[in-house]
């Protein structure tokens, strides 16, 4: 019998930042834990609010089901009684011995549990399992020990099944099962008794618990959207800050505040990012996007004129200190903090931030080039970005902006962190872009050539991200970011540049750092841009020259994607599946390889390769045209002995297989790495 299993972890507040995430482990960590216990069951979901963490799972049955287990034994060699004892322990007979590679096996029936009685353990597992960022244990003062791990103290465990609470009692957190909530904190604390999903969804909704992560995103959204809209603005909409605000309240209460007229003197981003970072407010803008002196925010519980006095004064204090701080900075010149970058780490083996900008001037090219380096690090020094350390880049360009630099520095300057991720968007201009692979280049070589490389999930100086920057630099700028020189090149300038500065990199840096780009460069287009390993194996695999063709590379990725749905894909990979065999078993290495050229091919069926192969020389010829040469090439393999007795004709056949195989590679690539697809299959 196919029932609900309804569990509800209820807990001290969940760091919003974890829960987005926590949604899709939560998922994958209890559907192992089920399968793991042998029983079936059908969508398992996941809800989030700050207090709880909810599990469902529909058509869970009742029984586990019935399974045979094959057991290992002695191996056949062995003596009697060692075979006999393996029986008896087993309590099974010499009939039921089944004999396998050597070794004795015996089917071993499993016994069949109710689910019920299972599902205090499937928690236990749950609480052990589930892979939160950050956890922590409290002390339980009826056993004298601490808990097992969990984000934040559990303080209460609902758990519902076929209409009922197993009550079961959890050690690892010192917590019996029951079949109570609770609802909004502040608005409605009381226990709340629930018999199924529907009715716990529906009560909680009552008491101001808003459950579905995404439709309270979305509310939020709307309503914030209808709010500014009422008074003739728009919201500056932040899918980061959309994610953390929908973490930090049980129920939205959307409100909207006033920005002192003293303040809107600042620069925009300082204010949006103040309002942001500090106080988790949203910007509204008039409709031609100028930001406009009122704020969105999302409170837990309703407003009172108290409460909007209170969010109010906070951030006048925060504005007030911004104010202040850019006061002070714009009395000193970029151009004269910058020389006390000689005082910033950039890494305790690596030298100062200074040492970083010498670095960069090395490999600089022009007068442009260098003016934006030479400020571009220079905002570190600000009192504004000492306070909100997001702005770095952006401050810089705004006081180059002040003191008269060129637009196009001054651009560089506020985009050459660009792209931050893989989603970021990359700098627009060609400076900017520039820039920033030089100081990304530079970091990688430094950090990469101490011997610094990510392990498993922990990156902590963001090597990973630093690397899909220069390759989407080198895959999506229009202007080519290396220009005339090569990655090689950029790489062993800079392993000389720290080398003169006193710091000697790892002497195979070179090769290391080249390596970790490619990795990047495969794991950017199979997880980014959805590209299957295959493909991208085979087309990295098709330089072979010792600087790779990134943008090349990506273009011909996207386009074999494409082409391996195509009909006839099948023909054209076995066809160059059989004509790589034809030429590994027939080689012969005083062959010329231009002998099908001027070779007279008397076989209809080798003539027509030859025709069909003639074909595909021409530029303009499509896909079609090598499904065409494929399918000569297949009825010559059946009716044609390639390796014919006389060594001319066979020497012309190897040729002419030869440049078949050529041509795909160019055209497609090594097809030798794609995997068999349905397509054409």
């Amino acid at each position: 019998m196919q029932q609900e299993l309804l569990i509800e972890l209820y807990s001290e507040e969940i760091p919003a930042r974890l829960q987005k995430k926590a949604l899709q482990d939560a998922v994958a960590t209890f559907s192992k834990i089920i399968d793991s216990y042998n029983v079936s069951h059908g969508e398992v979901k996941s809800f989030i609010s700050p207090m709880r963490l909810t599990l469902l799972v529909e058509d869970l049955e009742g029984q586990t089901k019935a399974s045979v287990e094959r057991k290992t034994g002695p191996s056949i060699s062995a003596g009697k009684q060692a075979v006999e004892g393996f029986l008896r322990s087993n309590n099974k007979t010499a009939n039921d011995l089944i004999e396998i590679d050597g070794y004795y096996h015996i089917d071993i029936e499993m016994k069949i549990f109710e689910t019920r009685t299972l599902i205090g353990d499937m928690i236990e597992d749950f609480i052990a399992k589930m892979p939160w960022q950050k956890s922590m244990r409290w002390y339980l003062e009826d056993q004298k020990a601490l808990s097992a791990f969990w984000v934040r103290p559990i303080r209460s465990i609902l758990c519902m099944y076929d209409g009922t609470s197993p009550g079961v009692y959890l050690k690892s957190v010192g917590i019996r099962t029951c079949s109570h909530t609770y609802g909004h904190r502040f608005i409605a604390p009381a226990a709340i008794e629930v018999s199924d999903f529907e009715d716990y969804k529906t009560r909680l909704e009552d008491a101001h618990v808003m459950l579905d992560y995404d439709k309270k995103k979305n509310y939020i959204d709307m309503e914030m959207t209808k709010n500014a809209a009422g008074i003739g603005l728009c919201v500056g909409y932040d899918e980061g800050l959309l994610d953390e605000v929908a973490g930090l309240v049980e129920y939205p209460f959307i409100h909207i505040g006033v920005i002192n007229e003293e303040f809107m003197k600042l620069p925009p981003e300082v204010l949006s990012t103040s309002m942001k970072i500090h106080q988790k407010y949203f910007t509204l803008t008039y409709p031609d996007s100028v930001i406009a002196p009122f704020y969105g925010v999302v409170t837990n519980i309703p407003g009172t004129d108290v409460m909007y006095d209170g969010l109010n004064r906070v951030l006048r204090a925060r504005l007030s200190d911004a104010a202040f701080f850019y006061k002070e900075d714009l009395d000193v010149t970029l151009e004269a903090f910058a020389p006390r970058l000689s005082n910033v780490v950039f890494h305790e083996k690596l030298g100062s931030m200074s040492q970083k900008i010498d670095r960069m001037m090395s490999i600089a090219d022009t007068k442009e080039e260098h003016r934006a380096i030479a400020l571009c690090k220079a905002d570190l020094l600000t009192q504004m970005v000492g306070e909100f350390p997001e702005l770095q880049g952006t401050i810089g360009g705004i006081y180059a902006k002040i003191q008269d630099e060129s637009p196009e520095l001054c651009v560089a300057i506020m985009e050459h962190y660009k792209p931050a991720n893989a989603t970021d968007t990359i700098p627009c201009t060609p400076l900017g872009a520039r820039i920033s692979f030089i100081d990304k280049i530079d970091s990688l070589v430094g950090l990469l050539g101490i011997g610094i490389k990510p392990t498993g999930s922990k990156d902590p100086f963001a090597l990973r991200r630093t690397a899909i920057g220069i390759v989407r630099l080198l895959c999506e700028s229009n202007d080519s970011i290396l220009d005339s020189e090569t990655l090689s090149w950029y790489i062993d300038t800079l392993v000389t540049a720290y080398s003169d500065q006193g710091v000697p990199l790892n002497p195979h840096t070179v090769d290391t750092v080249k390596e970790f780009l490619i990795d990047r460069f495969k794991a950017f287009m199979i997880d980014g841009l959805e590209v299957d390993q295959d493909i991208v194996n085979a087309v990295v695999s098709g330089f072979g020259t010792p600087d790779l063709d990134y943008r090349t590379t990506l273009d011909k990725a996207q386009k074999v994607k494409h082409i391996v749905t195509l009909d006839g894909f099948g023909t054209v990979k076995m066809a160059y599946k059989r004509s790589v065999g034809v030429i590994g078993d027939c080689a012969d290495d005083g062959s010329d390889t231009e002998c099908w050229k001027s070779a007279q091919f008397k076989d209809k069926h080798m003539a027509g390769v030859h025709d069909a192969v003639l074909a595909l020389g021409k530029d303009d010829s499509d896909f079609s045209d090598i499904v065409k040469a494929s399918s000569a090439v297949l009825e010559a393999c059946e009716n044609v002995l390639i390796n014919d007795p006389d060594h001319g004709v066979k020497m012309a056949n190897i040729s002419l297989f030869r440049e078949f195989v050529n041509v795909v590679r160019d055209r497609i690539c090594d097809l030798t790495y794609i995997a068999n697809r349905a397509q054409g299959e």
